[in-house]
Protein backbone atom coordinates (compact mmCIF):
# COMPACT_ATOMS: atom_id res chain seq x y z
CA UNK A 1 0.00 0.00 0.00
CA UNK A 2 1.05 3.43 -0.55
CA UNK A 3 -0.39 6.74 0.66
CA UNK A 4 -0.20 10.20 -1.29
CA UNK A 5 -1.29 13.23 -0.29
CA UNK A 6 -2.70 16.14 -2.87
CA UNK A 7 -3.40 19.07 -1.05
CA UNK A 8 -6.56 17.98 1.36
CA UNK A 9 -6.81 14.58 -0.03
CA UNK A 10 -4.70 11.47 0.73
CA UNK A 11 -5.01 8.85 -1.64
CA UNK A 12 -4.70 4.86 -0.31
CA UNK A 13 -3.52 3.02 -2.80
CA UNK A 14 -3.93 -1.06 -2.60
CA UNK A 15 -2.87 -3.51 -4.75
CA UNK A 16 -3.84 -7.22 -4.29
CA UNK A 17 -1.94 -10.50 -5.96
CA UNK A 18 -4.65 -12.74 -7.50
CA UNK A 19 -3.89 -16.10 -6.18
CA UNK A 20 -4.88 -18.24 -9.10
CA UNK A 21 -3.02 -15.83 -11.88
CA UNK A 22 -0.56 -13.78 -9.97
CA UNK A 23 -1.71 -10.96 -11.30
CA UNK A 24 -2.95 -7.85 -9.38
CA UNK A 25 -5.76 -5.74 -8.78
CA UNK A 26 -5.79 -2.23 -8.03
CA UNK A 27 -8.26 -0.33 -5.07
CA UNK A 28 -8.12 2.84 -4.08
CA UNK A 29 -9.46 4.65 -0.87
CA UNK A 30 -10.10 8.15 -0.20
CA UNK A 31 -9.50 10.53 2.67
CA UNK A 32 -10.24 14.14 3.11
CA UNK A 33 -8.72 16.61 5.72
CA UNK A 34 -11.56 17.81 7.63
CA UNK A 35 -11.04 20.76 8.83
CA UNK A 36 -13.71 21.04 11.88
CA UNK A 37 -11.99 17.91 13.24
CA UNK A 38 -8.55 18.43 12.15
CA UNK A 39 -7.94 14.97 10.61
CA UNK A 40 -8.96 12.97 7.55
CA UNK A 41 -11.99 11.58 7.32
CA UNK A 42 -12.47 8.63 4.44
CA UNK A 43 -14.82 9.91 1.48
CA UNK A 44 -14.43 6.92 -0.43
CA UNK A 45 -14.14 3.40 1.08
CA UNK A 46 -11.99 1.22 -0.75
CA UNK A 47 -13.22 0.81 -3.98
CA UNK A 48 -12.19 -1.50 -7.11
CA UNK A 49 -10.83 0.96 -9.79
CA UNK A 50 -10.58 -1.30 -12.74
CA UNK A 51 -11.91 -4.44 -13.81
CA UNK A 52 -8.37 -4.60 -15.11
CA UNK A 53 -6.27 -6.84 -13.80
CA UNK A 54 -2.37 -5.79 -13.85
CA UNK A 55 1.35 -8.25 -14.52
CA UNK A 56 2.82 -6.06 -11.65
CA UNK A 57 2.40 -4.25 -8.69
CA UNK A 58 3.48 -0.96 -9.63
CA UNK A 59 1.11 -0.98 -12.69
CA UNK A 60 -1.95 -1.57 -10.40
CA UNK A 61 -0.45 0.96 -8.10
CA UNK A 62 -0.46 3.40 -10.98
CA UNK A 63 -3.99 2.12 -12.09
CA UNK A 64 -5.38 3.58 -8.96
CA UNK A 65 -2.84 6.59 -8.64
CA UNK A 66 -4.52 7.74 -11.77
CA UNK A 67 -7.99 6.92 -10.76
CA UNK A 68 -7.66 8.85 -7.66
CA UNK A 69 -6.22 12.09 -9.49
CA UNK A 70 -8.94 11.73 -11.98
CA UNK A 71 -11.43 12.15 -9.12
CA UNK A 72 -9.91 14.65 -7.77
CA UNK A 73 -9.26 17.03 -10.61
CA UNK A 74 -12.66 16.13 -12.30
CA UNK A 75 -14.23 17.73 -8.53
CA UNK A 76 -16.61 14.22 -8.33
CA UNK A 77 -15.74 14.36 -4.64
Amino acid sequence: MAIETIGKYQLHLIAYELPESGRWEPFLTIHKFDDDIKDFKCIVEKHRVSEQKFDTYDEAIDHARKAGNTLIETGIL
